[in-house]
């Protein structure tokens, strides 16, 4: 859905329980509404309208939604995952807010509760903030909160817990160049009385399915379509969230083709993958942040058929499928995992995601996804207009062509038959990587290009068979990677 439908869809309503128009930038005013937002239902903020729902604008929209974003994370307690974005419309800028349901109630501004009362933002009553109190109480006893026993400090993930520290480092509350791994845990309710969360295990442990062992994920390529039985690529991931997603995406990196588009205006060139790897991104991220991980039998599997892929998993919808394709408010099922993925940029703007997967699809002139919703299950449905599943790993070849985007790019462009833009991509950013710090080992590469230590192999074995780059030393752990005197030559 387009910036301005969507706006427009949100002028067409009255001020409620969940939507407001501000004129003009207050920030206490701003933030007592959110306030009241998080303590209800969630809710929408739009600021930039005046009560007749005139187009008025905000000046410097960029610099006020950065100051805005930061405002209301320092100044909500407890914190809260808040999404400030710039919407265009009739030529002006406006602001958006968007917040979840609160899953910490009551939530504080200013020393005060506030509630949102029909279109009303008040303060709470003593009723009310009971009821708060109580709902708090019923949260603490998900299944996602719940002590993971057995569980040790040792037994987590720190390079996934350091990245999601850095990517905090907005919050204002936390002096995140000093956070220690346990303190990050803890203030994020991940540990709690000497134990970790069950969510702290799915998105943090090493091996996760050692606690849970229906975390683990199916992924298969599934050539002879439904009635076949022979699986050419079928695989179960053990890894924690983060880590799960970078093999699903390294699997579509493996068996999806480009796609080639010319634009004959400018004569650019749009390459993407047979299915928008945008909108597949968003739709991994979004079962596995809303998998019904409590029950035994849970399941989660993506499966890519000749004409269309499957994302499926256990769990419960608010929403229909003709709602997902609208302007609605996101209820995360697990929001403790849901905030630590917030904090990594993986979720798209609050409520957008599902529209972003169906705009995505319609712009690739595709067939509109299918969302099937059942009782316990979720399943979303990609069809192609090409046959799936047709890609290969082929060599590099050399440097034979050169593009504007400079010679390192111009080595990696002859992969592109039989390889997919995502791999193309890689390989030109570990390249660059190589050339801009020779001598390093694998593993300092992973860190720059965030891929498996078995996709590394892969593309480091490509770029030397390519005559990219070669290996130079007597040991692999006093080695390194160098460019080739081929290439070093055509750089000059």
């Amino acid at each position: 859905m387009k910036t301005e439908q969507l706006i427009k869809d949100l002028l067409k309503q009255d001020e409620s329980g969940q939507l407001e128009f501000k004129e003009v930038v207050r920030k206490d005013a701003i933030g007592k509404t959110i306030c009241g937002f998080l303590n209800n239902k969630g809710g929408q903020l739009l600021i930039g309208i005046t009560d007749s729902k005139e187009i008025k604008g905000v000046k410097d929209a960029d610099k006020i939604a950065k100051e805005l974003e930061q405002f209301l994370t320092k100044e909500l307690v407890p914190e809260a995952p808040v999404m400030v974005s710039i919407e265009n419309y009739d030529e002006k800028q406006l602001l958006l807010i968007k917040v979840w349901e609160g899953s910490k109630q009551p939530y504080i501004f200013n020393g005060s509760i506030f509630y949102r009362r029909n279109d009303k933002t008040v303060q709470a009553s003593s009723k009310e903030i009971s009821e708060l109190i109580h709902k708090r109480q019923q949260t603490e006893i998900h299944w996602e909160r719940k002590a993971a026993l057995g569980v040790e400090l040792g037994d987590l993930d720190m390079e996934e817990i350091n990245k999601t520290i850095d990517a905090a480092k907005f919050d204002l509350k936390l002096n995140t160049e000093k956070l220690e791994p346990l303190e990050f845990l803890s203030h994020y309710g991940l540990y709690q009385n000497g134990n970790f969360t069950n969510a702290a295990v799915l998105l943090f442990a090493k091996n996760p399915a050692r606690y849970i062992p229906q975390a683990r994920v199916r992924v298969a390529l599934l050539k002879g379509g439904k009635t076949s039985d022979e699986f050419t690529d079928d695989r179960l991931l053990d890894g924690n969230i983060f880590k799960n997603r970078m093999a699903l995406l390294d699997f579509f990196d493996k068996h999806l083709q480009l796609k080639r588009k010319f634009d004959n205006k400018d004569w650019g060139r749009d390459d993407d993958y047979e299915i928008p790897m945008k909108a597949l991104r968003e739709g991994i991220m979004n079962a596995l942040v809303h998998r019904e991980y409590s029950v035994p039998s849970s399941a989660m599997a993506v499966i890519i058929y000749p004409d269309k892929i499957e994302i499926s998993n256990s769990g419960k919808s608010p929403y229909k499928q003709r709602e997902l394709t609208k302007s609605h408010l996101s209820m995360p099922y697990n929001p403790d995992i849901a905030h630590m993925v917030f904090l990594r940029g993986f979720i798209e703007k609050i409520g957008r995601g599902t529209i972003m997967i169906a705009d995505e699809c319609k712009k690739a002139e595709l067939k509109a996804p299918v969302w099937d919703i059942g009782e316990q299950t979720v399943k979303l449905t990609f069809y192609s207009k090409t046959k799936l599943g047709g890609a290969v790993d082929g060599a590099v070849d050399g440097a034979k062509e050169k593009d504007n985007d400079g010679a390192i790019d111009g080595a990696i462009d002859g992969a592109i038959d039989g390889i997919t833009k995502g791999v193309k991509e890689k390989l030109s950013a570990l390249l660059k990587a190589i050339a801009a710090n020779e001598g390093k080992r694998a593993p300092d590469y992973i860190k720059v290009i965030e891929v498996s230590e078995r996709t590394m192999e892969r593309y480091l074995q490509q770029l030397k068979e390519a005559d990219l780059i070669e290996f130079k030393g007597e040991a692999a752990q006093t080695g390194g990677y160098y460019l080739t005197a081929k290439l070093k030559s055509k750089l000059k």
